[in-house]
């Protein structure tokens, strides 16, 4: 998720303190790769190629774990869910987490975005260390290492195209964590009582919850483009090591938002290549290249089961 305002501001003075999670101090030992899980989630059809992409890039890129996709049982379509087991998704289906205080001041695309926090339930899939990658993100390196981190969350520091620049809150698009089905009860019990900026949806609810005690990942665990829009120099330095790039201010599979509850057609997949790279100037037309070759080579590996799904 792109979040271009002000930082979040929030409190846990409501909350019960013995109950916040602590990160620092988890068991540093090497996690086995049938208990490792990529995960991702799937709320609409508009975004079935997106997440088929980011996933076999990820098996691209070596990623030796699971690939789990929770998707919003009754808005995913079978055809979706076909694609996405085409490159190697495991979907099953999980019920609308719905926002707080009646979806008040939340940003209309954001209002399913709640439903994201269905992950920190994967220990009951046996998971027990996680990737969360965007739909909107594509791999570019393995990033194994993530899941023997002695912490039991991290993520990126989040970057804004206001004044304010390169931030001190994370950005939500990547994330690697322990799951914990007591977590996630915990977190259901604070949506509603959590103070914090409601446009910014999840992403500002994790960055209140997690608050301190979260580790920031590096920037080439989440090479937002907006890195790209506020220092090209930076993103250039960052290249050689870049893990996961996440296309927030250019979309490489959404030519307008109308389509983003359908399937994409070749011709209108393109399309939106073709207005990404045009889009802030042609700034992004080199990441856009990059999306556009893993979608050829994808269909070209995966594109005959593709084109099967009915």
């Amino acid at each position: 998720m792109c979040v271009v305002s002000e930082p979040s501001q929030g409190t846990t003075d409501d909350w019960d303190r013995n109950t916040l999670p602590i990160t620092v101090g988890a068991i540093a030992a090497h996690i086995p790769l049938s208990r490792r899980a990529v995960v991702s989630t799937l709320e609409s059809d508009g975004y079935a190629i997106a997440v088929a992409v980011a996933g076999y890039s990820a098996r691209s890129a070596n990623v030796t774990a699971r690939l789990l996709l929770p998707y919003l049982e009754n808005r995913v379509s079978e055809r979706a869910l076909c694609i996405a087991r085409a490159v190697g998704w495991e979907p099953y289906p999980v019920t609308l987490i719905p926002p707080p205080h009646g979806g008040k001041d939340v940003y209309d695309g954001y209002k399913e975005q709640y439903t994201k926090l269905h992950i920190w339930t994967l220990d009951k899939k046996g998971v027990d260390s996680a990737v969360y990658i965007d739909a909107d993100t594509l791999v570019l390196r393995n990033f194994d290492e993530l899941f023997d981190l002695p912490f039991t969350f991290a993520a990126a520091p989040d970057v804004r195209l206001g004044r304010r620049g390169f931030d001190i809150t994370f950005n939500a698009g990547v994330l690697a964590f322990r799951p914990s089905s007591a977590v996630y009860e915990d977190m259901r019990t604070k949506i509603e009582i959590a103070e914090y900026p409601l446009q910014e949806a999840e992403q500002a609810f994790l960055n209140l919850y997690f608050g301190g005690t979260a580790l920031r990942l590096p920037y080439i665990y989440n090479a937002n483009l907006a890195i790209k829009m506020r220092n090209p120099i930076l993103w250039q330095r960052l290249f050689d090591e870049m893990r996961v790039v996440h296309y927030t201010l250019a979309k490489p599979f959404l030519p307008d938002p109308s389509h983003s509850d359908a399937i994409l057609t070749e011709e209108q997949i393109v399309d939106a290549l073709e207005q990404g790279a045009r889009r802030r100037g042609g700034i992004f037309r080199e990441e856009m290249t990059w999306w556009e070759a893993a979608y050829r080579k994808m269909m070209v590996d995966h594109g005959h089961t593709i084109e099967q799904c009915q």
